[in-house]
């Protein structure tokens, strides 16, 4: 009915439209536009607002009349019938509310854990992909060696001492820290007949212990306050690369130049004594005096003086104890420098000392 009603109203509309006429539905009223106004002669100066009063067909056109007045009872029409046709809403009786069922009371349960990181990753939450390698185009026949090397070694640590191995495999308590040269002569369990987990070791060129270097300074923390190492041993070699470079006056460009600009103030510090030598001889001259240097670096750091500070009391002295050694690559043999570092920092511990107590 509706869909009817609506045909009709566009069908009285639509020719009112393209006279002019607007419809509204508190009754006919006609907007009649400027060229019909000057075409017909009709309603003179009339202007073109809404009319407040009945509009006035014109008579000079009777078509037009006709038209205009077929358009209104039309529309007067379909208005008519859509306002009697319209349904009041039924009066609805007020629902009574129902009593409340008895229901069992809802089980609460402890909130979900919330996954970690981890899970979320082993799990695939976080759309992680498994990486996919692919084998390498180029082998080394030297790595080959060395994963050969390392089976026979297994195999014979395997047999010869399977409890170290089962312990190693859980847990390490060295006693020693060794802070040495990265050169491949010199490989401290090796030449020291020490076994796995008997040294924690850090090495770099020319066993430098720099304040300002991140990597030393986070390893003596862990070694000291973590693993509780008694001796810390920093250990130079004879023919040192790095120590022979910082006696040129070659520029080796970042970062290299300036992890051995140290070494350089090194040889500045001790130049009279140096520049007294027979050149054969100042390379490894240099080499100990940087070595016993580093030694004073280690004691400066925060956590070695903190521990020294808590066992200054014990029996045998403040631990960890420093030692200055140095590496012959041509004999295999170590050399202690016998230096006691405890006097060497007491001359420079007004500069220093971090006054830290236990």
């Amino acid at each position: 009915m509706k869909f009817v009603l609506n045909i009709m109203l566009l069908a009285g509309a639509a020719p009112l439209a393209s006279a002019g006429v607007t419809m509204h539905r508190s009754g006919l009223t006609a907007r009649v536009p400027t060229n019909f106004q000057k075409r017909k002669g009709v309603l003179g100066s009339m202007s073109s607002k809404l009319s407040r009063r009945p509009m006035q067909v014109p008579h000079a056109d009777a078509s037009l009349t006709f038209e205009l007045i077929g358009a209104g009872v039309l529309g007067a029409a379909a208005w008519g019938i859509a306002k009697s046709t319209a349904k009041e809403p039924a009066s609805v009786a007020p629902a009574v509310p129902a009593a409340p069922a008895q229901l069992a009371p809802a089980k609460t349960s402890a909130p979900a854990k919330k996954p970690s990181m981890a899970e979320l990753i082993l799990e695939g939450g976080m759309a992680q992909k498994t990486p996919k390698y692919y084998a390498k185009q180029y082998p080394s026949k030297k790595l080959d060696e060395l994963f050969a090397g390392n089976k026979k070694w297994s195999e014979n640590m395997m047999s010869n001492k399977p409890e170290l191995m089962e312990k190693l495999g859980s847990m390490q308590e060295p006693k020693i820290m060794y802070i040495g040269c990265a050169d491949s002569r010199v490989p401290e369990s090796m030449i020291t007949g020490m076994n796995p987990g008997e040294i924690f070791t850090i090495r770099n060129v020319a066993n430098q212990a720099q304040i300002s270097d991140n990597a030393v300074n986070s390893a003596i923390q862990f070694g000291v306050l973590a693993l509780g190492v008694e001796d810390i041993m920093v250990c130079g070699h004879y023919g040192c690369g790095g120590a022979k470079a910082s006696l040129t006056n070659q520029d080796f460009g970042a970062p290299l130049e300036q992890w051995i600009g140290p070494i350089r103030d090194v040889y500045r510090t001790h130049r009279e004594y140096l520049d007294g030598l027979p050149e054969a001889d100042r390379l490894n001259a240099l080499i100990e005096l940087n070595t016993v240097e580093q030694c004073l670096n280690v004691l400066r750091t925060a956590p070695v003086q903190q521990k020294r500070a808590e066992t200054a009391k014990q029996p045998g002295g403040p631990i960890p104890r420093v030692h200055a050694v140095v590496y012959d690559p041509a004999t295999g043999l170590l050399k202690d420098m016998n230096v006691d570092t405890d006097k060497l920092f007491a001359t420079y511990k007004d500069l220093y000392d971090l006054k830290i107590e236990a």
